[in-house]
């Protein structure tokens, strides 16, 4: 599941790194097939990270304590709610948190906004990718969530820190994100 994570963080860079220069390219030409193809792969984007998001919860709840992501801030005697909340416990997870939700709620601005403003939507894209780039660089070179450990197996994990296992800090990350990224 490591391995398919790591897959699913760079082949999104790569589709981010298409969609700039496609849309680009497309605006410059006056394209309208190049910029609908930047379109379909920023829509991708979301769909891969949801997917990736979706590996690392898994992981979670699952307890793949190989993930040394998971091992540092899950643990079987957590509730599933704190499991959940793991997701965005610690760095890595956080990086890859916003990422997602910055390509939901841009893949929804840009559909929603396709036709009012034509012309400036390829822009729009390019931008946005070059932002997700950015951060999917860092979690695909420095800080990646689906690193495993090489000869150690853990069988439990350390646990979230006990400050992130109360509500209110449990929806404060998500809740900042949402207005930072809407």
């Amino acid at each position: 599941m490591a391995s398919l994570g790591y897959y699913l963080l760079l082949g999104a860079f790569v589709v981010a790194a298409y969609a700039a220069s496609i849309s680009v390219a497309g605006a410059r030409r006056r394209s309208r097939a190049l910029t609908e193809s930047g379109i379909g792969a920023f829509y991708l984007i979301t769909a891969i990270m949801l997917a990736a998001s979706a590996v690392i919860v898994h992981a979670f709840v699952t307890g793949n304590y190989s993930i040394k992501y998971v091992q540092r801030y899950s643990d079987a005697s957590l509730p599933l709610f704190y499991k959940l909340a793991s997701y965005w416990g610690g760095l890595d997870g956080s990086i890859m948190f916003w990422v997602t939700l910055l390509a939901i709620f841009s893949s929804v601005a840009v559909y929603l906004n396709r036709e009012r403003h034509r012309e400036l939507i390829p822009y729009v894209v390019a931008v946005v990718s070059v932002v997700q780039m950015f951060f999917l660089f860092l979690m695909v070179v420095h800080n990646n969530p689906f690193t495993t450990f090489i000869t150690e197996t853990h069988t439990a994990g350390t646990g979230l820190s006990p400050l992130l296992q109360n509500f209110y800090m449990v929806i404060h990350p998500p809740t900042m994100y949402l207005g930072f990224v809407g």
